[in-house]
């Protein structure tokens, strides 16, 4: 009886280890929660309004290898399709952090119509997504999404904003495939604030970082330039496509003539154009 409990106790054990590990605080198991606490708060709930009488938009899910059901958005390829009339390929947006799907796939229109299936996903605690609000959940949901997505797709480009840039520089330096990535305003390193230097994006850029576009903003009001610029230079040095703004604030909070010529740069990058 006494080995038969074990043997259900353990078996129990194993099968919750994945998320127990997935959703473990590396960054302190005091300072982590809170600033995802602070962070979540700012970010707006999900209002599927905002998405209400866009065309080839559609709510999309994505499960993660602890369960978790990810919410997000598609919109759908429908321009310049390939010969067979399948999509190009596909666009992977990663968000910062007080932003939800909803708000930002309006944003992806112009890569749907240039043939690429375009995604935004809440971050797990975020939105309408399952799981907890953890640093190094939200980098492995976003290496199985991105595994995921080029086992399906012949071409992949990656779109990280702020947090977003830096978890997509964790996939890209854990050997994350991508054919172009543009990381926007994202700070250079998580570890003067408790993190490991293994999860700092410094740390994972490519030797050669030729397919990289980094972007931050001289007037970016979330991030000063002791955040970024590290990652800025060192990305150009290692042969990075580099802009330094003289007019940009943070992701989506620049005027209106300032956030169109920042799209359309980020838009000829990813394209290749």
């Amino acid at each position: 009886m006494l080995r038969m409990l074990l043997v259900i106790v353990i078996t129990a054990l194993a099968g919750h280890s994945p998320a127990v590990a997935r959703e473990t605080t590396v960054c302190g198991p005091v300072q982590e929660r809170f600033f995802f606490w602070q962070w979540s708060r700012v970010a707006p709930s999900p209002d599927p309004t905002r998405v209400a009488g866009l065309e080839h938009v559609e709510a999309t899910t994505f499960v993660t290898g602890d369960g978790k059901r990810l919410a997000g958005y598609r919109y759908a390829a429908h321009g310049n399709l390939s010969v067979e009339g399948e999509p190009r390929g596909y666009l992977l947006m990663a968000m910062g952090n007080a932003m939800v799907a909803d708000m930002m796939i309006r944003h992806l229109a112009d890569f749907a119509a240039a043939g690429y299936d375009s995604y935004v996903f809440d971050y797990r605690g975020y939105g309408d997504s399952e799981g907890r609000r953890r640093i190094n959940a939200i980098i492995e949901d976003y290496r199985e999404i991105v595994d995921a997505m080029n086992a399906r797709y012949p071409h992949g480009l990656l779109y990280g904003t702020s947090l977003g840039g830096a978890v997509l520089m964790n996939v890209i330096g854990r050997g994350g495939a991508y054919e172009r990535a543009v990381i926007d305003s994202s700070p250079s390193r998580f570890s003067p604030y408790g993190c490991p230097r293994r999860i700092d994006p410094l740390e994972h850029l490519p030797d050669d970082a030729s397919r990289l576009l980094v972007i931050t903003g001289q007037r970016d009001s979330v991030l000063d330039d002791d955040m970024t610029r590290d990652l800025r230079l060192e990305a150009e040095r290692r042969g990075a496509t580099v802009i330094h703004g003289e007019a940009y604030d943070h992701p989506f909070m620049d005027r209106h003539e300032a956030h169109h010529q920042r799209m359309a740069r980020i838009h000829r990058f990813l394209l290749g154009e």
